[in-house]
């Protein structure tokens, strides 16, 4: 990603976006990628280069509390419909009047709720390894933890508890060699092992648990992931779970009008499905997507765990089911509304 292409803007809340942008060429697709937790922009730089190459539009926020974005630490400042308002902003300053959603991690639950706040704005939705989510405006955490451990059989997000600690933030700051190896683990159960089981994450950072990390976390990625959290902090990134185990989102998805709960018909829906991911399991992700029976929905697996973005290999095989969607489904859907 060619560093000259990176932009900055004040939003309309105020906030400092630190994003990259490239202009469609003729009437190609801009696709928006929106990254999550703890990745930046960059987490999309084995893809940006090969749509870049097509003529697609590229934008690739820093989200809030990432990378050259702004960071406040008021969890309230995270609310779903805020961080669509923010995507919306970028893709006023760039022109671009309609856009593809594209999301991994967190970044999936921002794409969720676009349709809901601004379907009018994004013509297709895509999601990495989590999937689309409803709207719940009556979300609980005990509860979503006992019905996804009834679904999976383990408690795959119990470390949301450690996130959510007072704290947290200092302990993945003073131990953060452990931390790579505890979320960048070569081995998917290290990775289970810690995120599955309450209190096991906190325990691992304390104990200075080093493990050996993926193959894709080289010495000179390790040093930018170092360099990177070191300068900006995890206080701010943390909110995206804090805002979940208060149960504070609820209020937000109230405001969703019953007409814009589910995606529009029209919008395309695409699922990856990574098979070796430990917390987001693929089986739960298509469950989630059943839920939408009348909705075009293309799903496709990937031989990788949760970090598809980063391996070279699935990273290959992402971008390319990526723009065989785009060309065989998106593209032609748009054409036929026209």
């Amino acid at each position: 990603m060619n560093p000259a292409n990176y932009k900055d803007l004040v939003n309309s809340r105020g906030y400092k976006y630190h994003y990259y942008a490239v202009a469609a060429e003729a009437d190609n697709l801009t696709i928006v990628l929106v990254h999550g937790w703890p990745n930046t922009s960059r987490a999309w730089r084995l893809v940006v280069p090969f749509f870049e190459e097509k003529g697609y539009g590229v934008i690739v926020p820093d989200m809030l509390a990432y990378g050259g974005t702004d960071k406040p630490t008021d969890y309230k400042e995270y609310q779903f419909s805020l961080l669509n308002k923010d995507i919306v902003d970028i893709l006023d300053a760039e022109g671009v009047k309609q856009a593809v959603a594209v999301g991994h991690d967190w970044g999936c639950g921002i794409v969720s709720r676009l349709p809901n706040f601004f379907p009018e704005r994004f013509i297709a939705y895509a999601f990495l390894n989590v999937p689309w989510s409803a709207p719940s405006p009556n979300f609980n955490f005990e509860q979503f933890l006992a019905q996804t451990k009834a679904l999976t059989g383990y408690e795959n997000f119990a470390y949301w508890y450690f996130f959510s600690e007072e704290g947290a933030d200092k302990i993945m700051e003073d131990h953060i060699e452990s931390l790579m190896s505890t979320i960048f683990p070569k081995e998917h159960h290290t990775m289970k092992d810690a995120f599955a089981v309450r209190d096991a994450f906190k325990k691992l950072l304390l104990s200075d648990f080093k493990a050996p990390v993926g193959d894709f976390l080289t010495e000179e990625e390790q040093q930018i992931f170092v360099d990177t959290f070191r300068k900006n902090g995890f206080a701010a990134p943390l909110c995206y779970y804090k805002i979940m185990t208060a149960n504070a989102r609820n209020s937000d998805d109230a405001t969703i009008p019953e007409s814009r709960l589910l995606p529009p018909l029209s919008s395309p829906l695409f699922f990856g499905a990574a098979l070796q991911d430990p917390v987001c399991l693929p089986s739960v992700g298509r469950a989630a997507m059943a839920t939408l029976p009348d909705h075009n929905v293309t799903i496709k697996d990937f031989d990788g765990d949760h970090w598809l973005l980063e391996y070279p290999a699935t990273a290959e095989a992402v971008k390319h089911e990526l723009h065989a969607w785009f060309e065989s489904t998106v593209k032609p859907t748009l054409k036929a509304r026209v």
